[in-house]
């Protein structure tokens, strides 16, 4: 009997910005992540397929097939709900929004209920002035982003050949450079002020590929992160509390839990063993 996998549980799942089609991302960590969980709801916010890089010839690779395929699996299997949002680097479905087939609804925005607030959900580049108003800088930007995550994975190797950890030069980058960071407060003040528009009291979004969770005002501020370098989401427990998680977290939540599983199989064993007649028993009742 084939040995069944340990999954973690959750209400709904949050994931943006993991870029399929582009060369250098965390697609094996996905796929890892989306094949040891359960869930409700998986809300795709945006740039989950870079119609951008797919354009000037990305890199499709099988592990992206199977990252669909892991997610149509759980709408056949396990009757997953998927909410996909657009974002800006796949932008081709603004011609078909708003779309729904199955167990799948492709929109621009939607309405969460939390157990304590409304949030808001959409990707986020709609306030964000390059993507708006400068696309062409946008998408130079992309093709500079690409290039700095080849030139990272190198120099990560590297490091990892003189024993040091890995180091994220665009993290680096977008908390030390003044512009970048003064970027990142106006993007994250503007998402705020759109959420109270809206009569929400939360803020679920992607876009800046900086996982975020704190309070603008009286506003909750939730920022999915990215599946290019963070590795992060946002998941709704099955008490209903909203967390941002890191896939480290995921990583020990998930081997704790096949612990706690290993180890009531192996007490189910013992007891189905001790239920079992003894051979001097079998000898004198035959």
């Amino acid at each position: 009997m084939p040995k069944k996998k340990t999954k973690l549980t959750y209400r709904t799942i949050f994931l943006s910005d993991t870029h399929l089609g582009m060369r250098e991302t965390g697609i094996k960590k996905l796929n890892h992540f989306l094949a040891h969980v359960h869930c409700k709801t998986l809300v795709l916010n945006g740039d989950f397929i870079d119609g951008w890089a797919l354009k000037r010839a990305g890199g499709w690779k099988k592990e992206h097939t199977r990252c669909i395929r892991l997610i149509l699996k759980m709408v056949e299997k396990r009757k997953t709900r998927v909410i996909y949002l657009r974002g800006n680097h796949d932008d081709f479905l603004c011609n078909i929004l708003p779309f729904a087939f199955e167990k799948i609804r492709i929109e621009e925005h939607f309405i969460f209920q939390g157990t304590d607030r409304k949030y808001l959900v959409l990707h986020g580049d709609c306030f964000d002035s390059f993507s708006t108003k400068r696309k062409w800088i946008a998408r130079v930007g992309s093709i500079g982003y690409d290039n700095l995550m080849r030139f990272n994975r190198v120099y990560n190797r590297y490091r990892k050949l003189r024993g040091k950890k890995p180091f994220s030069l665009s993290a680096w980058a977008k908390a030390k450079v003044k512009g970048a960071v003064n970027h990142v407060h106006r993007y994250e003040e503007s998402l705020a002020e759109m959420a109270r528009k809206f009569k929400c009291q939360g803020m679920i979004c992607g876009h800046i590929h900086v996982a975020s969770d704190r309070m603008i005002g009286d506003v909750r501020y939730l920022n999915s992160g990215d599946w290019v370098e963070s590795n992060t989401c946002i998941v709704e427990t099955m008490d209903r509390k909203l967390n941002l998680l890191t896939y480290n977290k995921f990583l020990k939540d998930l081997r704790s839990e096949q612990a706690v599983h290993n180890l009531s199989i192996s007490i189910a064993q013992k007891n189905r063993y001790k239920q079992l007649p003894k051979e001097s028993s079998l000898k004198a009742a035959a």
